[in-house]
């Protein structure tokens, strides 16, 4: 008489808690294919609606600054979009190389995407990390081990920007950029008042104490915690994935630099590559604390005003600000809809 799966000893397989069954489609494929169409529809109409809210919100302040600007160079233009191609590219081999799956890149490009087109009407990221976890899942790997790859993909996107920090911290010094990237979220701050502001803080950080102490997260935590430090010991005893990992999320920085740099380039400033990668990197991490999708609304000032501090005039790198948004972050929405609806007819979410 055969052993069912179920009471086959753990010690048969190392990899048992990194590895699920196949789980059996529950719904129809008609009925799923529908449900994938309007989801991608209501992402696609919510990213319209959002871009339209901020379209009136800025227009009036952005027709004063950027009147007098000169038109952009097309060729730097492409370079910013090839660059947002690269990074999708890079994101893709991080993922890959923290789960250790053997995925083709195209698939892993197109999850970037698609993850991307989600995160932009989910805050703090999430959307991305839900379509990961559906993916790693839908991949094989349980919940647990699918969390771990993930989390490790966000600590070496850490490692990789705090070591650019320390390369650009000799161009921050003296040069003003800092206290410029800061001022927008000092202003508001100050607009706002010492008692709100403390009172934001402190209903962030209850919701967030709670959501973490509740009974259904823990159970939650603590496996992927355990498979965690499993996942950093494999990473350990890999030093090709460890060093795929490090490098891919280097260059997901790399290519928004890259990026950021072509479109200021596109309208004829003088500002240096290490001065423009500076004010993405003190950006980024200033407008990560903004509780909007991707930073809308925090990451575009931020980048404005240091870039301004940089040596560019102000109305030239508003626009130069606002077209490497529309082209890094606006533009990846569309195909990122079509990667959602082919991934979930293929199966792969």
């Amino acid at each position: 008489m055969m052993t069912s799966a179920a009471q086959v000893p753990d010690t048969v397989d190392p990899h048992r808690h990194v590895f699920a069954e196949p789980l059996a489609l529950a719904l129809d494929a008609g009925a799923a294919r529908a449900r994938s169409r309007r989801r991608t529809v209501a992402y696609v109409v919510a990213a319209i609606v959002l871009l339209a809210v901020l379209g009136v919100r800025f227009r009036g302040d952005a027709a004063s600054r950027l009147s007098g600007v000169p038109a952009p160079h097309w060729h730097w233009l492409a370079a910013c979009a090839g660059s947002t191609a690269l990074f999708y590219v890079a994101n893709g081999v991080s993922l890959r190389s923290a789960s250790g799956l053997r995925m083709p890149l195209r698939t892993v490009t197109a999850v970037q995407l698609a993850a991307a087109a989600t995160n932009r009407i989910v805050p703090a990221g999430l959307g991305a990390i839900a379509v990961h976890l559906r993916f790693l899942q839908r991949r094989g790997m349980t919940r647990p081990a699918a969390l771990a790859a993930i989390a490790s993909v966000k600590g070496a996107g850490a490692i990789g920007h705090l070591v650019g920090l320390a390369i650009v911290a000799g161009t921050l010094n003296g040069s003003g950029i800092g206290t410029a990237v800061v001022s927008p979220m000092r202003s508001t701050v100050e607009d706002l008042g010492a008692g709100p502001t403390m009172l934001a803080c402190v209903v962030v950080g209850a919701l967030a104490t709670g959501t973490i102490a509740h009974p259904r997260v823990r159970v939650i935590i603590r496996p992927a915690a355990r498979v965690f430090r499993g996942h950093l010991s494999v990473l350990a005893h890999s030093p090709c994935r460890a060093a795929s990992l490090l490098v891919s999320q280097a260059g997901t920085r790399l290519f928004q630099i890259l990026a950021l740099a072509s479109a200021v380039w596109a309208f004829g400033a003088s500002v240096s590559l290490m001065s423009v990668a500076t004010v993405y990197l003190v950006g980024s991490l200033v407008a990560g604390a903004a509780p909007t999708a991707g930073g809308v609304g925090a990451l575009e000032p931020a980048l404005a005003f240091g870039l301004t501090a940089a040596g560019g005039s102000a109305g030239t790198m508003l626009a130069a600000v606002l077209v490497y948004r529309v082209i890094s972050f606006w533009l990846p929405v569309v195909p990122g809809a079509l990667a959602l609806a082919g991934l979930r007819r293929s199966g792969n979410l």
